[in-house]
């Protein structure tokens, strides 16, 4: 499986809009402009994600977008799976019906596991761990988590 644009797209724009406290409807152009997004891509994305849920629309002049839940009711496989369909690693996983080797098949449940595992990951985190802080700011990390140091030529930074 790969992640085209478009999911990718609407990870950056949901990271976006949970990142933002206030409590407004935000313009296309402004996230695009944010997210180095093509507008004409975004209003796409968008208009899939408030199909599924993820966000509510407003039309007019004050319109845009927000989140419809809280970022840390939204699971990355809950983008995923709104802008790619379900996620699956062949289409074996998908169809098992349509696959003459199922009975037999000693690939099947490696393929099955893999899968498990991509899905237990993606449904662990949430938009609440992706957002990104501003600059200087203060606001503490998720509880718990521990930050390693970043490294470079071998010393911490």
């Amino acid at each position: 499986m790969r992640l085209t644009r478009a999911g990718e797209y609407a990870i950056r724009a949901l990271r976006f809009l949970a990142s933002r406290p206030e409590a407004r409807w935000f313009a296309i152009q402004e996230i695009a402009e944010a997210e180095d997004i093509p507008p004409q891509f975004l209003a796409k994305v968008m208009q899939r994600l408030a199909q599924t849920g993820l966000v509510q629309s407003a039309c007019g002049k004050t319109g845009g977008y927000r989140l419809a839940k809280a970022p840390s009711e939204v699971a990355l496989a809950d983008v995923i799976v709104a802008m790619e369909g379900p996620i699956s690693l062949n289409a074996c996983l998908l169809y098992p019906q349509e696959c003459r080797f199922s009975g037999e098949c000693r690939m099947h449940p490696i393929w099955a596991e893999a899968q498990e595992a991509m899905l237990g990951v993606l449904k662990k985190y949430h938009l609440s761990e992706i957002v990104q802080e501003a600059k200087g700011s203060s606001r503490s990390r998720t509880p718990g988590r521990k930050v390693r140091p970043r490294v470079h030529g071998g010393q911490q930074a």
